[in-house]
């Protein structure tokens, strides 16, 4: 009887065994087949190339997570408006946000650097477009830069996922703006550092949203504003501001996507790095449009359609120098912001 009993005992255990595998192999494979759906918003209205480049990003996460992590993207205010971005994604009410460090320098300090300062991405050693770029990305991804804005937006429960570009400032104004004198008392739009920038070279800066620029522009309230490329692109500034300002500023400045902790530490490694190499794809799809933009905006200086209001030398050597002075008020700021001061000094050859 004893045999027979543990023979009996013995077949329940493996029984019991073998159901417990199946439920586990049958869990995994349902695991390994959960769909993530995702909410993006983008700081930026529709007709902004960045924003309407996300399509492509959103098609890119989706081609190589296998249809397991399916992104839906938003313009400014679609869900929640601009200045509730950062706290959205916080909360998980957003998986993702689109924008740029410059609107949270009041939360991260280090955000504000990683826009770039007045100055810190001109690359008078690179002559094309892309090449600028990458000279930029470089610098990022080799000094140790990524490390400290992850560390940094860490701390506020976000992911720091990539970068991207929107080429350099791109000026619109109502007339030229080619002498320091020129500069004094202009209303301008901007946001971030350049509002302190332009008050101090003798504007005045304010922030106006994307979308009430133009009628901003044209009724006078503003005489000129600072965008991207997409100002006449997409938004059509130049409607009523005609005159392209080439200030010698920043050949990039640079946005990010700021992905909410949690999402990102639900996904598998396998889709995690799905994620990632969408986001890569985009910095190179930002690269490529926006020097395109440029591209086209000079054709419209040479055609007629747009006219050219350049910044003599003096002026932006003025500019220049009033630049480093706000480099070294923001490194003041933090730790964060010393240390990243220091990298971009050394990196530009500044004192």
């Amino acid at each position: 009887m004893t045999g027979k009993t543990n023979f009996k005992k013995l077949a329940l255990f493996l029984l019991i065994l073998l159901f417990c595998s199946i439920f586990t192999i049958g869990s995994s494979i349902a695991s390994d087949k959960k769909i993530y759906r995702w909410k993006l918003q983008s700081g930026y209205p529709h007709g902004d190339l960045s924003f309407e480049l996300l399509k492509g990003f959103a098609s890119d996460v989706k081609k190589f997570s296998n249809g397991r992590l399916l992104i839906t993207v938003f313009a400014d205010g679609e869900i929640v408006p601009l200045e509730q971005l950062f706290e959205s994604t916080q909360r998980g009410v957003l998986d993702i946000l689109h924008c740029m460090g410059a609107f949270w320098g009041g939360i991260v300090p280090v955000g504000e650097i990683e826009f770039g300062l007045p100055f810190a991405y001109t690359i008078s050693e690179a002559d094309t477009f892309d090449a600028k770029a990458r000279a930029i990305r470089d610098f990022y991804y080799k000094s140790g830069f990524v490390d400290l804005l992850r560390q940094e937006y860490g701390k506020h429960g976000l992911y720091w996922l990539d970068m991207h570009t929107y080429g350099g400032p791109f000026v619109l104004s109502t007339k030229p703006l080619d002498t320091y004198d020129d500069w004094k008392g202009v209303k301008i739009r901007d946001e971030g550092i350049y509002t302190k920038f332009h008050n101090m070279i003798g504007a005045r800066g304010t922030y106006v949203s994307g979308g009430e620029t133009y009628m901003a522009l044209k009724l006078g309230t503003l005489d000129a504003a600072q965008w991207d490329v997409s100002a006449i692109s997409g938004l059509k500034w130049n409607e009523v501001a005609p005159y392209w300002v080439k200030a010698g500023d920043n050949d990039d400045v640079i946005g990010h996507m700021l992905v909410n902790d949690k999402s990102w530490n639900s996904l598998p490694d396998e889709l995690k790095r799905a994620l990632e190499k969408a986001a890569k794809n985009y910095w190179f799809a930002t690269v490529k449009g926006y020097g395109k933009e440029f591209e086209n905006a000079e054709k419209m200086v040479a055609a007629g359609t747009l006219k050219e209001s350049v910044v003599n030398p003096e002026t932006v050597e003025r500019h220049k120098k009033i630049a480093y002075k706000i480099w070294d008020e923001v490194a003041k700021r933090d730790a964060a912001s010393a240390k990243a001061i220091k990298m971009i000094k050394k990196w530009r050859g500044v004192k």
